[in-house]
């Protein structure tokens, strides 16, 4: 779920952060939870939970055919917008701030598919680049600009929880702080490529609406390869929207 052209993310590093306007605090039982964004010294201890919380259990990352090891330009990619703000925390504070869950957005924008491409072309790693063909076909056939008739949108790429603290619907409330994220920042519109049963499952209970589907197993590479075989319940990549 994340993707664009290399050198326009290298850049991403350099950008400030853009402070939230919103925190919350909430009990659930003896556990004491907070959202907020993720600034620069959470770098390693973002990149350690998605890693362990995140691509362990992701169906593409762990059902392609050539190797379930994430690719290191992926993780690469995918944590770095956390440098342009769009990347929300979830802390026990009753732990010291322990980090027990994480949701990490980029921007969709006009030529948004050709620069899924061309990354395509330029990856470090071959299952970077099959994953990324993959997006760019989901984004041709579903063009959530040219749908809602907006300018850009607010893409939640990554939303993971410790199975320590599932079922307190941590990752529901990250979705909806990532809404909260997007308006702060100016995005007219949210989406969300659920390659998850699960994922999709939330993203239905917090007000996303289903625009675009691809089966696994109708996606096959030039040879006619399924390179992505998840086992069920994950049998397609479901893409959701949101007006925000």
């Amino acid at each position: 779920m994340a993707y664009g052209h290399a050198n326009r993310y290298k850049r991403a590093r350099l950008c400030a952060l853009v402070p939230c306007r919103s925190r919350m605090a909430e009990f659930s039982r003896s556990i004491l939870i907070e959202y907020d964004v993720t600034h620069s010294d959470d770098y390693n201890s973002v990149l350690e939970f998605v890693l362990n919380h995140y691509y362990r259990d992701e169906p593409m990352n762990n059902s392609y055919i050539y190797g379930s090891n994430p690719a290191e330009d992926d993780v690469e990619f995918s944590v770095s917008f956390m440098f342009k703000g769009m990347a929300i925390k979830a802390v026990d504070r009753s732990r010291g701030n322990h980090l027990i869950g994480i949701s990490i957005a980029n921007p969709i924008y006009p030529g948004y598919v050709d620069d899924l491409l061309q990354a395509a072309k330029l990856a470090k790693t071959r299952k970077w680049s099959d994953s990324l063909k993959l997006l760019a076909r989901l984004q041709q056939s579903v063009n959530v600009l040219e749908r809602f008739n907006v300018p850009k949108c607010y893409d939640i790429e990554i939303v993971a929880v410790d199975p320590e603290y599932r079922g307190h619907s941590i990752g529901a409330k990250l979705f909806e702080r990532q809404f909260e994220r997007g308006r702060d920042l100016g995005y007219p519109l949210a989406s969300a490529d659920c390659s998850s049963y699960y994922s999709a499952r939330i993203a239905e209970r917090v007000g996303m609406t289903c625009v675009g589907r691809l089966a696994y197993v109708d996606y096959r590479d030039e040879h006619g390869v399924q390179l992505f075989q998840p086992s069920a319940p994950h049998l397609e990549i479901q893409t959701f929207a949101k007006r925000l």
